[in-house]
């Protein structure tokens, strides 16, 4: 089998444990990790996106436009509906990583039968993780203290994902996955109890309901991100090379 040529965008913690992960354990070519203004060469069959929203927008079109897939962990860069029509445009292919949520299998199920009638998404995490620069100072004091909970976001999936870029990746891949950017509704809540980030999905359709609880251990080295987020990123890119036939290890595809 071929190899396969892997590089990664992004060069801060994630991309660090998964290229570790693949140079450790998977029979790939790692060409490189690349920051913000690093050239990415020719020739890779696949890159990583583990960078943030604003690198999606400048450097995963020019590369999807070159015919080079890309698996997407700042899903939430996909909430701008024009950035959303061009990063589908190939011919390179978008993969849409499930990163810290669960439950997106069953909710496409019930998408593909029809329209769904609800589907929402609440999000429990420690209040100083949840700072945004266009916060108040006032609000961003109480964050910081972390004595309280309170209710920072509640509305459409696609507006929250803007406001907590670093945060809010899964209201977007909810909404993805549901195909309800214009419905799907999203609420962060800093919870000073919440020693893991919780996520509550919901989703009901003509077919039944998804009702899904995700609770994940933050990195050690970034609270802002889960740690199993690598990891989902590892099971991607697992799935892409059996799909695409490259040297992979052993096991089936789950779509």
């Amino acid at each position: 089998m071929a190899e396969m040529r892997v590089g990664f965008l992004g060069d801060g913690h994630i991309s660090g444990v998964l290229r570790d992960a693949v140079e450790q354990t998977r029979p790939h070519l790692v060409v490189g990790t690349f920051g913000r203004d690093a050239l990415i060469p020719d020739g890779l069959d696949v890159v990583v996106e583990a960078a943030t929203q604003q690198a999606v927008r400048e450097r995963v079109p020019g590369l999807l436009a070159g015919g080079v897939d890309v698996i997407l962990l700042s899903v939430g860069a996909m909430a701008d509906a024009t950035l959303r029509t061009t990063l589908l445009a190939g011919p390179g292919q978008l993969i849409a990583c499930t990163g810290a949520i669960g439950g997106l299998d069953q909710v496409r199920a019930l998408r593909a039968a029809g329209p769904l009638r609800e589907v929402s998404l609440e999000s429990r995490k420690l209040p100083a993780t949840l700072v945004q620069p266009w916060m108040a100072d006032e609000l961003q004091e109480r964050l910081r203290r972390g004595t309280e909970e309170i209710v920072l976001a509640e509305g459409l999936a696609a507006d929250v994902a803007r406001q907590f870029p670093t945060s809010a990746n899964v209201a977007a891949s909810l909404a993805l996955a549901a195909d309800a950017w214009d419905t799907a509704t999203a609420r962060v809540i800093a919870d000073p109890t919440a020693t893991h980030t919780r996520h509550e999905v919901f989703a009901a359709g003509d077919l039944g309901e998804v009702r899904a609880v995700v609770v994940n251990a933050p990195s050690p080295d970034r609270p802002r991100s889960s740690a199993i987020v690598a990891w989902a990123a590892l099971r991607a890119l697992d799935d892409y090379a059996r799909m695409r036939s490259f040297a992979a290890p052993g096991g089936v595809v789950f779509l």
